[in-house]
Formats: C-alpha cells, sequence, structure tokens
C-alpha cells in the first residue's frame, strides 16, 4: 500500500470513529423539525436547486409524480413550500422553498455544524490550521470533480 492509500485509510477510519462518536451524543438539534426523511429531502433538494416542477422533482427524487404531490401539498399546508406559475410556461407550477422552509434547511445544517464548532473549539491552534488546510484541498476537488461532470 503506498503513501497515498495509506492517507485515505487514515482519513476514512477517522471520520468513521469520529461519526460513531457524534452519533453517542444528542441529535434532537437534527430532528426537532419534525419532517419525514422524504420531506427534508424535498427541502434540501429544492435549497440546492432552486424552483423546480412536481415532474423534476419526481426525477430527481426517484419517486412517482403523485407521491410529490402529496409531500408537497403537505409541505405548502406547512407553509414550508410555495406554488407558483412558471413564466416561461404557465400550464407548469413551480415549487419553491418558502421563507419558512428555507430557515428549517438552514437550522438543520446549523444544528449539524454546531458538533464541529465545539470540535474546533477543543482543538490545537496547529491540528486546527491543518484541518482548515485540508478541508480547503477537499472542496478544490470537490469542485474540480463538479466541473468535470457539467464538461460531459
Amino acid at each position: 500500500m503506498d503513501q497515498r492509500q495509506r492517507l485515505v485509510e487514515q482519513v476514512l477510519a477517522a471520520h468513521q470513529q469520529t461519526s460513531r462518536l457524534l452519533l453517542g451524543t444528542d441529535l434532537s438539534g437534527l430532528f426537532d423539525a419534525d419532517l419525514t426523511m422524504p420531506q427534508l429531502k424535498v427541502l434540501v433538494l429544492l435549497h440546492r436547486e432552486g424552483a423546480m416542477s412536481g415532474h423534476q422533482l419526481a426525477d430527481q427524487l426517484a419517486v412517482s409524480t403523485p407521491t410529490v404531490s402529496g409531500m408537497v401539498d403537505r409541505l405548502v399546508d406547512r407553509g414550508m413550500l410555495t406554488r407558483r406559475a412558471d413564466e416561461r410556461d404557465r400550464r407548469v407550477r413551480l415549487v419553491a422553498l418558502s421563507e419558512s422552509g428555507a430557515q428549517v434547511v438552514a437550522s438543520v445544517h446549523e444544528a449539524g455544524w454546531q458538533f464541529g464548532r465545539d470540535l474546533m473549539d477543543r482543538m490545537e491552534l496547529e491540528d486546527l490550521q491543518a484541518l482548515a488546510q485540508g478541508l480547503q484541498a477537499f472542496t478544490r476537488a470537490a469542485r474540480a470533480r463538479q466541473d468535470e461532470r457539467s464538461r460531459t
């Protein structure tokens, strides 16, 4: 096994150990949203991609259009999503996050990062600098991968 493979294995092992430790902590902040996992997926997808039609949502989630329609109806009733006509084609209805829906996504994201902030506060400055450098490199690699995929 070469040095690169050993380092990758070390990173993956550390990630697994950290995940197990974090799962032993209070995760209620991540689940206070009172949503089903499919509903949360809809919110996160709309947060990431912006407004889209029910057909697009169904395709992205790999579920039927009636299934998406029911989820969207419930989330609209809860004030987390809105529906509006597509300006390019008035026959198409777009689904988008409402302010309330955006706040739910932000709160779930924030709850997850609160764990990370607490851990980083406990780290030595040298280790925190190494982590910052490593995560910046990780982000560059992810961006390069995304760019490669978008060209194909």
